[in-house]
């Protein structure tokens, strides 16, 4: 089976913005944890010292993990939007395969790429627009008209 790489990492603006301010708000929560879990274990370290006096071995201490920390967020945020693209990136399609059948448009199958969530939504989808398009090619098409609406209102 052939390997269809996305395009688009971006799909749903509204969905994956949610997904990475979470992820933002994780980052910044465990760094200010780290943080402050080095400044108590300093201080507990040496007691008898007043706080401002250890701020140059703090830093010391402080600039790698926060180097290490700004240096992680792009990671972060980077595999959030792959992570929220393999939920919303079926979601995509099929939504654009349903306005599609709703219009009366012929629709081809639907699949979804390796490692994406719902993968059985493809074939379930599959099945009620064959059994549409199928009923609706037996069927003629009626169109309905004004008229009894005007005839009722009148």
């Amino acid at each position: 089976m052939r390997r269809i790489k996305r395009r688009q990492l971006f799909v749903d603006p509204a969905v994956q913005t949610a997904f990475i301010v979470r992820a933002v708000f994780y980052w910044v929560t465990c760094l200010v944890t780290v943080v402050m879990m080095l400044a108590f274990t300093s201080m507990l370290a040496e007691p008898a010292r007043l706080f401002y006096p250890n701020a140059d071995s703090l830093w010391f201490r402080f600039v790698p993990t926060a180097l290490t920390a700004v240096f992680m967020l792009p990671v972060i945020v980077f595999d959030m939007l792959r992570l929220s693209n393999r939920l919303v990136g079926p979601v995509f399609r099929l939504r654009r395969a349903l306005r599609q059948l709703a219009e009366g448009t012929p629709v081809q199958p639907i699949h979804f790429r390796d490692g994406d969530f719902w993968r059985e939504f493809a074939d379930e989808f599959n099945a009620v627009a064959a059994q549409l398009q199928a009923a609706q090619k037996n069927q003629p098409h009626r169109c309905e008209s004004a008229e009894p609406l005007e005839a009722i209102a009148g």
